[in-house]
C-alpha cells in the first residue's frame, strides 16, 4: 500500500488482479464490493439502479447505469478524488448532500463563493484538510442550476455525517440564496488499509456522473470541479 502522500493507493495487489483476470478477463470487481449492500440513493432504494462496470485504469468498478449514459471524465475525476485523500489519510469520511439555489445561475459564482465558506467551516471545525467535489445540473424545467455534493474528512476526527453537514447547513446561513439537502445513506466511511468502503463509496457517488441534466450547463461554464482547504 502507497502512503505517499503524493502517490495514489494501490488498488488491488498484483495477486489478487491476476485473480481477478483469470475469473473475469482484463479486470474484476474490486473484493470488498457487496451487491447486498442496501444504499438509498436520494431517498431510493439503490436497488431500482440497474449497474454498469466502470473500467478506472486496471480496475472494475460496479456504478449506476442511467439511460443517458455516464460522464467518464467526472466518474475518473471522482475516483481520483477519493484515492488522493486516502493518500493524505488513512481513513476518511465521505458525505454527500445537495445544494440548491434559488437566483438565476449563469455561472458558477454562487457555489463559488459557498465552497471557501463550507472549506473554512470545515477546516475550523476538524483542523485538519478536507475536500469538496460538486456537479452542476439543470433540468429543462427550471432556469436555476443544483449541485450534487460530497465532501471528503479525515476520518481520525470526523465520526459523524451530520455533524459534518451541520457545517454545510451554517455555511448555507451565510449565503441565503442556497438551501443544503442530507439524503439518506449519505455517510460512508473508506479506509486504506484493504480498501475497505471503497467500492460502496464509488457505487453510492457514481450518481454525479450521470449526464443527463448536465446539457443545459452553458458553454465555456463548468461541469464539475473539486477543491480543497489548505490545512
Amino acid at each position: 500500500m502507497l502512503t505517499n502522500a503524493n502517490s495514489k493507493p494501490r488498488l488491488t495487489s498484483k495477486k489478487k488482479q491476476s485473480e481477478h483476470q483469470q475469473y473475469y478477463g482484463r479486470s474484476g470487481f474490486t473484493p470488498d464490493y457487496n451487491p447486498n449492500h442496501e444504499q438509498v440513493i436520494n431517498n431510493i432504494s439503490a436497488r431500482r439502479f440497474t449497474l454498469e462496470g466502470f473500467l478506472y485504469q486496471e480496475t472494475l468498478f460496479q456504478v449506476m447505469s442511467f439511460e443517458h449514459g455516464i460522464n467518464s471524465s467526472i466518474m475518473n475525476a471522482v475516483i481520483n478524488q477519493l484515492l488522493a485523500a486516502l493518500s493524505h489519510y488513512s481513513k476518511i469520511l465521505l458525505v454527500r448532500f445537495d445544494l440548491r439555489v434559488y437566483t438565476e445561475t449563469p455561472n458558477n459564482s454562487l457555489i463559488s463563493k459557498y465552497r471557501k465558506t463550507l472549506l473554512r467551516y470545515l477546516d475550523k471545525k476538524y483542523q485538519s484538510k478536507t475536500w469538496l467535489f460538486w456537479v452542476r445540473e439543470q433540468t429543462p424545467r427550471s432556469d436555476k442550476a443544483h449541485y450534487h455534493c460530497f465532501i471528503l474528512l479525515d476520518g481520525h476526527k470526523a465520526k459523524s455525517g451530520w455533524g459534518a453537514f451541520q457545517q454545510v447547513q451554517k455555511a448555507c446561513y451565510m449565503h441565503p440564496d442556497t438551501s443544503a439537502w442530507l439524503p439518506k445513506s449519505a455517510s460512508y466511511k473508506v479506509e486504506r488499509k484493504g480498501l475497505k468502503g471503497l467500492d460502496s463509496a464509488i457505487h453510492r457517488i457514481s450518481y454525479l456522473a450521470k449526464n443527463y441534466s448536465k446539457e443545459l450547463t452553458p458553454n465555456k461554464v463548468k461541469r464539475f470541479q473539486t477543491s480543497s482547504s489548505r490545512a
